[in-house]
């Protein structure tokens, strides 16, 4: 009798930590499927619970605290700078036109994503241009070691039903399908590709019988939130069975880098962020519903700050290594130094004092 005592003590203890860690984390503690070998899955953004990237991620953190110096997460690497839409909002758009670099060979990609693993990741994070553009993306995910890191990419969706089961294949856990609209009229308008939201959604079927986790990515402006379009897009996600939403509020970069309107002093002056979190409560309460998880959210003092450059990275298709993929202040080259010298470079410059708690840095105001 005392031994289940104790067990179930155990057993409730470990109930509670997970679940306040994630609510701390992502704003609730929903389980948004179970992955084939049975491991819960909170959000694509995180290794799958008890999976051994998960448990790279809790020695990684044990590490930051022997080393007592910031070490990475996540990676977040441009596979290529081919991209066949023209997104509004695309903050990549200025390298899409520069055709003086030259995009990292798959040797090097490879170099670079195992010494992402040697630092400690344990989420590796595939962005473009569209990552299925790239004619080796299948050699590069097979290469990368799936018990160090949990891979997922994000696409437009426009190659995703004939590539899904290769990428199950790859080991790749999940994808994030880029959604700005629950309409086909207004989503390709916005990413300048006629007939792209019918793709999409032909991939997110694709991707959930390959047996991915599946998300929507969308970017979500003040009058995108107020018009009830994000509730749209919530709908759409329910409707066909997703995983979860990824929200990102519009920020003054790339196409939109003169939009001094998405910029602000301090994330808590920016209110109408305030309700979408508060807003969203509602579909994380009900199972019926895909996560919702809102970036601003993640970036804020109520879970961890902006950690670009103190437990997160971002790496251009050429090898030049940023805080992240909005904040594009270069500090190094992976062609030209080891990438943990360019880290430790970023972490000194940036401070060891922890993540910025006034929000993602890509929207301070510039001065």
């Amino acid at each position: 009798m005392a031994k289940r005592i104790r067990l179930k003590v155990l057993e409730n203890y470990t109930k509670s930590l997970t679940e306040l860690g994630m609510q701390r984390y992502l704003g609730h503690h929903k389980v948004i499927r179970f992955t084939s070998e049975g491991y819960p899955v909170y959000s694509i953004s995180l290794p799958p619970l008890l999976s051994p990237a998960y448990a790279n991620s809790e020695i990684n953190s044990k590490y930051r605290v022997i080393q007592n110096r910031p070490l990475p997460n996540l990676a977040s690497i441009a596979l290529t700078d081919v991209c066949n839409a023209k997104c509004e909002h695309c903050s990549f758009f200025n390298s899409l036109d520069d055709k003086t670099k030259e995009p990292l060979s798959v040797e090097e990609m490879k170099d670079l994503l195992r010494q992402s693993q040697d630092l400690g990741v344990s989420v590796i994070d595939f962005v473009g241009g569209e990552p299925l553009m790239h004619p080796h993306w299948r050699e590069i995910f097979e290469s990368i070691d799936k018990r160090k890191s949990h891979v997922f990419i994000f696409t437009n969706g426009w190659f995703l039903a004939g590539a899904a089961a290769d990428l199950r294949a790859s080991g790749v856990g999940a994808v994030y399908v880029s959604l700005d609209a629950s309409t086909a009229e207004l989503h390709d308008r916005k990413r300048g590709l006629p007939g792209l939201f019918d793709k999409a959604m032909e991939g997110i079927a694709a991707a959930k019988k390959a047996d991915l986790t599946v998300g929507i990515s969308c970017c979500i402006d003040e009058e995108g939130f107020s018009s009830g379009e994000l509730d749209n897009i919530i709908e759409l996600g329910r409707k066909h069975g997703v995983h979860e939403v990824l929200v990102f509020d519009a920020m003054p970069v790339g196409r939109f880098q003169k939009r001094d309107d998405l910029a602000s002093e301090k994330w808590s002056q920016t209110t109408w962020l305030d309700q979408m979190m508060e807003h969203v409560r509602k579909y994380n309460k009900d199972e019926n519903y895909p996560g919702i998880y809102i970036y601003a959210y993640t970036t804020s003092y109520l879970s961890n700050g902006c950690t670009g450059g103190t437990g997160y990275f971002y790496v251009s298709p050429y090898g030049e290594v940023c805080p992240c993929d909005f904040h594009h202040i270069k500090y190094g080259d992976v062609r030209e130094e080891k990438l943990y010298m360019i880290w430790d470079k970023m972490t000194r410059q940036l401070g060891r004092n922890g993540s910025n708690w006034t929000g993602c840095w890509a929207k301070q105001k510039k001065e």
